[in-house]
């Protein structure tokens, strides 16, 4: 059997459309595509929105048997071709909060609207509903009472298919035909009564194995045909699994009535699994982990066996608390399985959904990234310190070298860059795949030119990156780390375009690392988007103050670019390092904007000395740094005042 078979196989389908159905034009259903794109609902989720555009597309495409669970996954979220639809359920789950979104929607903002996108439970392939005057009561419903049907649908309508675990509607909904009340022949009632016994003792019969294993099947059979597959990372990485998040507390009213059959559960509840899932989720979308999504999956612990191991391997659990006013704590743990310790835990508390719980559930989960998941969180320094115990980068192969990077990019030492350098290039002629090692030696390359360390003879530094950053691409088009590094070579070659197109990828791609949204927003602002940039900068530091030295040099161009002078010294008060070469542009900036001329003058000679090419090509260097024009205006009247040679003619016209 054909492996998309296999895992599509419990997912439902719509049956085709009616051929004597007119759908609306495509440029129509684009259209209304668009307002929802635009809408509060949708803006703010970019899981959504990517979903929403891959169906509808593929539907207007004529890929209706294209939109599958799997197909979602990959294309629309960036999920890598080993996703499994069974084991992860983060399809099912976003395309219900999918249809939530469009609910509100459609009952709000887009009220007027003549087309309503519908996706269908049972079913990701939407339909385009005519609505009458954009009422929704007078809209698709009696469009339907008028015999009107949605474009995607048969002229006789089966009933509702249901997502997997959730229920379809009751079979006593729908009319009965006259000869249904008629009693059946007599052959017919006896195959019923045989029937039902039948279910009767099926159902007894698990009643009762429930009752002898409850611990399900898993319990009943030997341990040998369950046995958890060993999984290790032939890299090195990190690697962590996400454990079932455990709830207790109050149920909230509107899950209680939901369990009643009352009311439909509201969106703005957290349920633990919903939680379970965007964290793992979340934490797939970083290159520095490696994260099993399978429950028969297990880090190998080569490492609790091994004295002094370079590997690491975690356990994340968590705890969802509902309380009586609906306010949400939750409680995480992360678990060293290599030593049993507990190495972090943090309560979120005081979470209050409101009407819509997509933003909440966002910032909660990037605050959680930010603490675990990012280069200086808590994962990549436990694990630092297990390199380091092992005997050094050295002996932990291709993250070895990775840890080299990030070695130089906190202290920027000159030999610290040269030893990552070799090593990933060394790295990377091993393993033509290891896509992160091209990633980081485009960045590694970049600061030859940026920062002024050992640069080589030979091809420009800046077609090395260029080079190396499209390859990354290649090997990982779904890593936002990828896409930030690719974003970063453009912006430096005075690329505009190219720069903005790959930095709007990488946030969707990513929208959990606070690291990229600091990072777009920093070029944003150079590039002359200063309100958008600065949005997105605030938003990164709040959730992660500590921050590497470069978000600072960033908040310092963004504090000078409006003219808030107190802002960009108190920023660049931050910036104490003497070896950081944009750190020096940064400081020199804000001290000449304060009028701090000696100050100015010292950083620019310091700027010299450890990046020549800031003396030789002036104007290069800065048009590479401040692509706005309006900007390097501003910058080159201020550094020529500082005292870099070869802008005051330039500063002076100007």
């Amino acid at each position: 059997m054909p492996e998309s078979t296999i895992i599509d196989a419990a997912e439902p389908e719509l049956p085709p459309a009616d051929a004597g159905i007119a759908a609306p034009p495509p440029e129509a259903a684009r259209a209304a595509l668009a307002r929802v794109l635009m809408s509060e609902e949708l803006s703010s989720s970019p899981q959504l929105s990517n979903i929403l555009r891959f169906v509808v597309e593929a539907t207007l495409e004529g890929r209706r048997e294209a939109i599958k669970g799997y197909t979602i996954a990959v294309e629309a979220l960036g999920r890598d071709a080993s996703f499994d639809p069974q084991a992860d359920p983060i399809v099912r789950v976003e395309a219900t909060r999918l249809r939530r979104a469009l609910e509100r929607y459609y009952a709000g903002a887009g009220a007027q609207d003549e087309i309503e996108i519908v996706v269908p439970r049972g079913s990701y392939v939407p339909q385009f509903v005519p609505r009458r005057a954009g009422s929704r009561e007078g809209g698709a419903r009696d469009g339907a009472e008028a015999g009107e049907r949605p474009a995607a649908l048969p002229a006789t309508e089966p009933a509702e298919l249901s997502e997997p675990g959730e229920a379809g509607p009751s079979p006593a909904a729908a009319p009965l035909p006259a000869a249904a009340t008629m009693p059946p022949p007599r052959g017919v009632a006896r195959r019923w009564a045989g029937l039902t016994l039948a279910v009767l003792v099926v159902a007894s019969a698990v009643a009762l194995f429930g009752y002898v294993y409850p611990g399900g099947l898993r319990s009943a059979v030997s341990d040998v045909a369950f046995q958890p597959i060993e999984r290790f990372n032939r890299l090195g990485i990190p690697m962590i699994e996400v454990r079932a998040f455990d709830e207790t507390g109050a149920v909230p009213t509107s899950l209680a009535l939901a369990d009643a059959g009352t009311v439909a559960p509201s969106p703005a509840d957290f349920p633990a699994r919903a939680i379970e899932v965007r964290v793992r989720d979340a934490l797939a979308r970083f290159d520095l982990l490696d994260v099993l999504s399978s429950p028969d999956a297990r880090p190998s612990l080569g490492c609790a066996s091994t004295a002094n191991a370079p590997h690491s391997a975690f356990a994340l659990g968590g705890l969802v608390e509902h309380h009586e006013d609906r306010a949400i704590s939750v409680l995480l743990r992360l678990t060293d399985l290599c030593d049993g310790t507990i190495v972090w835990s943090r309560e979120f508390d005081g979470l209050r959904p409101g009407t819509d719980s997509s933003a909440a559930e966002v910032a909660l989960v990037r605050e959680i990234m930010a603490a675990i998941a990012e280069p200086y969180g808590v994962i990549q320094a436990r694990a630092r310190s297990r390199v380091v115990a092992a005997g050094g980068a050295a002996n932990a192969g291709p993250y070895g070298c990775v840890l080299e990077a990030y070695s130089y990019w906190r202290s920027y030492v000159p030999a610290e860059h040269e030893r990552a350098r070799a090593c990933l290039e060394k790295a990377v002629e091993s393993d033509g795949t290891f896509a992160l090692g091209y990633a980081l030696l485009a960045e590694l390359y970049l600061d030859e030119v940026r920062n002024g360390v050992n640069p080589r003879p030979g091809p420009p530094a800046l077609n090395r990156a260029l080079a190396a950053a499209e390859q990354a691409v290649e090997l990982a088009p779904t890593s936002a780390y990828v896409r930030r590094v690719l974003m970063d070579v453009h912006f430096f070659r005075g690329e505009r375009g190219p720069a903005l197109a790959a930095g709007d990828a990488a946030l969707a791609l990513n929208p959990y690392d606070v690291d990229v949204l600091a990072d777009v927003g920093g070029r944003l602002v150079a590039l002359g988007q200063p309100e958008r940039g600065e949005a997105l900068l605030a938003s990164a530091t709040l959730t992660a103050p500590g921050m590497p030295p470069w978000v600072d040099v960033h908040r310092v161009v963004a504090a000078y670019a409006r003219g808030d002078i107190p802002a960009a010294a108190a920023a660049a008060d931050h910036l104490m390092g003497d070896g950081f070469a944009p750190g020096l542009l940064a400081r020199a900036l804000a001290s000449a904007s304060a009028g701090e001329k000696a100050a100015a003058h010292a950083d620019v000679q310091k700027l010299i000395e450890i990046a020549p090419e800031w003396a030789s090509e002036p104007d290069v260097m800065v048009s590479r740094f401040f692509p706005d024009p309006a900007l390097a205006q501003r910058v080159r009247a201020d550094l020529a005042a500082a005292g870099l040679p070869g802008l005051k003619a330039t500063a002076a016209a100007n």
